[in-house]
């Protein structure tokens, strides 16, 4: 397969965007974990470069595209800056995520499937080279950062968004429609994250299993500290502030609560 001027294009478009929100999403991780300029830099590039690093290395097609242009380099630098320059808080930051993220799955997710076909890869192995290159980079992120990779907890916002947009992409270009299939995939993609996470626990396939609580949970619930709304990390130095800050009838109260709230889920009888 080989793609138009257009398309060629269009390709690189959808790709920059992507380097630039994830660079962008890294570099504010890194920030609010307070590390140096180093750390930040390094975030920020594994996050929005990782993706098409192991997808490039699964096709031994050469260098990395991500070394031999100069563009997703520069757009990350880019992405790394804003988020280095630009302070996103609260209800901002987390709405930015949310939906940098999820726009980001299409628009990988299509150049990872279009990456197969120009290789003249079956369908199967376009959908497997879209899943790693719209989820390498968070999986990475969050990797060396000592995190559980969302990947593995939040499979419905990432992997069958992916999935999706991959399959549209390859009934677009089956009728040599292939620049129509770029756009409504990488949109397609974003909608249906979008619907799974609002409504997709009505469904046995999209619900989370019950899982063993963060100690992080457990001591924020005894302490009466809200972390289900936050990453592990900022869940984890709300927990700490909260336990230096408490008084030792409160430290006594929340050891009391915690003991209880364990032995109630290890007998399977949760309040």
């Amino acid at each position: 397969m080989e793609l138009s001027d257009f398309a060629g294009e269009l390709y690189f478009v959808l790709e920059y965007i992507g380097v630039l929100l994830a660079a962008t999403v890294g570099g504010t991780v890194a920030k609010r974990m307070n590390f140096d300029i180093v750390g930040f830099a390094f975030i920020a590039l594994i996050s929005s470069l990782s993706g098409g690093f192991i997808r490039d290395a699964i096709l031994n097609d050469g260098p990395a595209a991500a070394l031999t242009t100069p563009g997703y380099l520069i757009t990350a630098t880019v992405g790394a800056a804003i988020a280095y320059t630009v302070t996103l808080k609260g209800r901002l930051w987390e709405n930015f995520r949310f939906y940098a993220d999820i726009v980001t799955i299409g628009v990988w997710a299509v150049a990872g499937t279009l990456k197969g076909l120009v290789a003249d890869l079956n369908w199967v192995a376009c959908v497997l080279l879209a899943v790693i290159t719209a989820t390498g980079g968070t999986a990475m992120r969050d990797i060396v950062l000592r995190q559980v990779p969302t990947l593995f907890t939040s499979q419905k916002m990432y992997v069958f968004p992916a999935i999706i947009a991959s399959a549209i992409m390859l009934g677009f270009n089956a009728f040599d429609l292939v620049w129509q299939g770029m756009l409504v995939a990488a949109v397609a993609a974003p909608i249906f994250a979008v619907a799974v996470y609002f409504g997709g626990d009505r469904f046995a396939l999209f619900r989370a299993k019950e899982i063993e609580r963060p100690l992080e949970q457990k001591l924020g619930y005894a302490l009466g500290v809200d972390t289900d709304a936050h990453h592990p990390v900022e869940a984890g130095q709300h927990v700490t502030r909260a336990l230096e800050d408490a008084s030792d009838d409160e430290l006594l109260r929340a050891i009391r609560l915690y003991l209880q709230d364990e032995v109630r889920e290890r007998t399977e009888a949760r309040p």
